[in-house]
């Protein structure tokens, strides 16, 4: 089985630790450029978990570390949610990773068992909502799994991306930020982009209205197909990547003129955001039922405020149905 992790590089701690430092440094390469631009800090949580699955407030070298960042009501972003993990444990008995569909059939079969399996996790991952309606709100995640069987790693994989969810559509913006991210991939394998890129468009589909997310970015998940460093080369290098494709955006946008009517819109659109993180997204789901991810962070990425209507369908030929188009029909950018 070309995932089982005999002989590879990933079983070595050390290895282990220049994955968790890669995304510890994500996270916080990140919150400095955010703090940058809006000239203040961003709240700090930090809690621990010992091995008796019990959290507690405070950063500790042993056990779980999980930081939750927050900025709320900045000059140019209403509400930062950052968070940062790495936790070692035991699923709770009787669940595996394919209840999140992370796992294939035969591979989840290998790994499941009655007393629940050891694994490891480690991430970053930002929600950016700005004041302006015409800014985007942005999503980046980047994580790292791996799964132990009989204290032998048997599983592992990446998976994370970055997609924009705007509430009024500038084709410039999307072409950016697809650019950018497409440059990334193309340094290791053409075939990465437009596969990712569609991977996310029909991720972040919300059943229930037809409709995308936003107007996507790229996403993959179970990534471990290949040598175990390259790969950690391509997340690192799209981790990277965020901030060149994200931040020009911010700042052609963050002055532009709004119409309350305009935020009144906004919110509707980050009612769509909310609708899709409770129903749709698997990962935030498993999390909870494993212990991965707080309660708290839930609440903390989050839009700061959102707005349902009945039947709240924009005006033909307006701003807003132009997004509403482009929402319900995914196209390529590039």
């Amino acid at each position: 089985m070309t995932d089982v992790l005999e002989k590879s590089v990933l079983q070595q701690p050390k290895m282990r630790g220049v994955i968790d430092k890669n995304f510890r440094q994500m996270f916080e390469n990140t919150c400095q450029a955010l703090e940058a631009l809006e000239g203040k800090s961003l709240e700090e949580k930090s809690w621990n978990r010992d091995r008796n699955n019990i959290w507690t407030v405070g950063e500790s070298k042993e056990g779980a570390i999980y930081i939750d960042r927050a900025l709320h009501n900045g000059n140019v972003l209403e509400k930062v949610g950052a968070n940062y993990v790495a936790i070692e444990g035991e699923l709770p008995p009787g669940m595996s990773f394919q209840q999140s569909g992370a796992l294939a059939t035969k591979t989840a079969d290998l790994i499941t068992s009655n007393k629940g399996n050891r694994f490891f996790a480690t991430g970053s991952s930002f929600v950016i909502h700005p004041h302006n309606p015409m800014a985007p709100t942005a999503h980046v995640n980047y994580r790292y799994f791996q799964i132990n069987h009989d204290t032998q790693p048997v599983y592992w994989w990446f998976g994370g991306g970055a997609d924009l969810t705007p509430a009024y559509f500038f084709e410039e913006d999307a072409v950016h930020f697809h650019q950018v991210h497409k440059e990334v991939c193309d340094q290791y394998d053409f075939s990465y982009y437009p596969r990712f890129k569609k991977w996310c468009d029909e991720y972040f589909h919300i059943p229930h209205r037809g409709e995308s997310r936003g107007i996507g970015g790229i996403f993959f998940d179970h990534l471990n197909q290949g040598n175990p460093q390259e790969l950690l080369a391509l997340v690192t290098h799209c981790a990277d990547s965020f901030l060149p494709a994200y931040m020009p955006i911010v700042e052609r946008r963050k002055d532009m003129n709004f119409t309350e009517q305009n935020k009144y819109w906004q919110r509707l659109v980050r009612g769509r955001y909310v609708e899709f993180i409770l129903s749709c997204d698997r990962g935030l789901r498993f999390g909870l039922a494993s212990g991965m991810v707080k309660q708290q962070s839930v609440f903390n990425c989050m839009p700061p405020a959102a707005s349902w209507e009945y039947d709240d369908q924009p005006i033909p030929g307006s701003k807003e149905a132009m997004l509403k188009e482009v929402l319900k029909n995914p196209r390529e950018w590039l």
